[in-house]
């Protein structure tokens, strides 16, 4: 219940710093920032929201509904773009694909360095 409720404190959190502060992100993704870096800077304790977390990550699909039944209301308007619709999905997919798997690449190289360094000492 603790985890939850840390949860939406700091997607509460990202709400008010999105709509006071007017920062150009969604509140949601503000408050998954604050909440990673409150997780990195060790002012929360990973125990605290882990088995909320593993939670909702189980139950991810129920947060899609809402867009599923959005996107079957434009589908008729995908008639006439379907080819743009398609291009973009595929070039974005790739774009996100490519990219993680470069930062992916980039950080066990970066831990290997580390563990190399540590090994020579």
């Amino acid at each position: 219940m603790r985890g939850f409720c840390i949860i939406m404190g700091f997607d509460g959190a990202g709400f008010l710093l999105h709509q006071a502060a007017g920062v150009p992100l969604p509140s949601h993704v503000l408050g998954l920032l604050l909440l990673t870096a409150a997780l990195f800077l060790r002012v929360i304790k990973l125990e605290w929201v882990e088995g909320s977390a593993a939670f909702l990550t189980k139950h991810m699909m129920l947060f899609f509904v809402p867009l599923l039944a959005g996107a079957a209301a434009v589908a008729p308007m995908l008639g006439e773009s379907w080819l743009a619709a398609l291009v973009g999905l595929t070039a974005g997919t790739s774009a996100v694909m490519v990219g993680t798997g470069l930062a992916t690449k980039w950080l066990m190289r970066e831990r290997e360095k580390r563990e190399a360094a540590g090994h020579e000492r």
